[in-house]
């Protein structure tokens, strides 16, 4: 194939410094582009359109929602907490205990 290439660039070379007519190209490059052997139909691009498969969420997404829902929820712990016992420690752990529930959560719907 590449021999084919570099011999139609030759035509053109020739043809772009007058050595060739253009009915010469022309032949000149039928036979070229004649000589290339047929593909094989399984290659060949047909007339129907081929429907692609909707995209899927990755998993990656999935995991970043779940991320970003697990730390507002935390927040939100925090912040209600500090605001009923004033007390960061106990805050802080209930933050963290909500947190690993939906860790968990998380993980027992990612296994479905």
């Amino acid at each position: 194939m590449t021999a084919i290439l570099k011999e139609l660039r030759d035509l053109d070379a020739q043809l772009a410094r007058g050595d060739i007519t253009d009915a010469a190209y022309m032949a000149q490059r039928a036979a070229l582009i004649d000589s290339v052997d047929v593909v094989e139909p399984e290659f060949v691009a047909t007339g129907a359109a081929v429907s692609e498969p909707p995209p899927q969420k990755s998993g990656a997404t999935l995991w970043g929602l779940g991320l970003i829902i697990c730390l507002a929820v935390l927040g939100i712990c925090l912040c209600l907490a500090m605001l009923t016992f004033a007390d960061f420690n106990l805050a802080l752990t209930l933050g963290v205990t909500v947190l690993a529930a939906l860790t968990v959560a998380l993980f027992r719907n990612l296994e479905e």
